[in-house]
């Protein structure tokens, strides 16, 4: 029925070009009206957002959500943007219930993340994902269309580069109290 149409992918979803997706985070963003202070309009960094498809209700990419996301792969590894980090922000369409969407959202930004170190050697320093469910829908009018399931990608502040995972401390065990001895291990 009708309600099943609204919810499938868009199979003609458009993959964007790896130029295309260059040239909109490279840029810096300035908004074009100063603040009523006076002071200098505000830098916004740089955002595209691509639909990339994945199985319903899922994290599990589909064959467009693999493609969109090699061409982003390219864009991401050009020299123009080698040296930046990324925000990678999943967002989801207006079906089930906000905690479950929320959740999905991050799964798939996760997915995305996963996809673009190992199908493109991404470093994981460089990509930081969040997910917002369906709290920033594109198409507010029609919160179940297949343009609110998307991945928004923004390229963070230079300088803002991501702190690596803290490492656990691991601290050696106490020797037997009965005074064992250390003994090397065979090769």
């Amino acid at each position: 029925g009708l309600a099943r149409e609204a919810l499938a992918q868009d199979d003609n979803a458009p993959v964007v070009a790896a130029p295309k997706i260059i040239e909109a985070l490279s840029k810096d963003v300035v908004l074009d009206r100063p603040s009523n202070s006076g002071a200098p309009a505000p830098r916004r960094d740089p955002s595209i957002s691509l639909q990339v498809q994945f199985a319903f209700g899922s994290a599990q990419l589909l064959l467009q959500g693999r493609s969109q996301l090699d061409q982003l792969g390219l864009a991401l590894s050009d020299r123009a943007l080698a040296h930046a980090a990324f925000e990678l922000a999943g967002h989801t369409d207006a079906v089930g219930d906000a905690e479950a969407n929320l959740k999905l959202s991050l799964e798939r930004a996760n997915s995305v993340k996963v996809y673009l170190m190992q199908a493109h050697g991404l470093s994981a320093q460089r990509l930081q994902t969040i997910g917002f469910g369906f709290s920033r829908l594109a198409d507010p009018a029609n919160p179940t269309a297949a343009i609110n399931r998307r991945v928004e990608v923004r390229r963070l502040r230079t300088g803002a580069v991501i702190a690596p995972a803290p490492v656990p401390v691991v601290t050696p065990a106490a020797p037997p109290a009965t005074g064992g001895r250390l003994v090397p291990t065979p090769k």
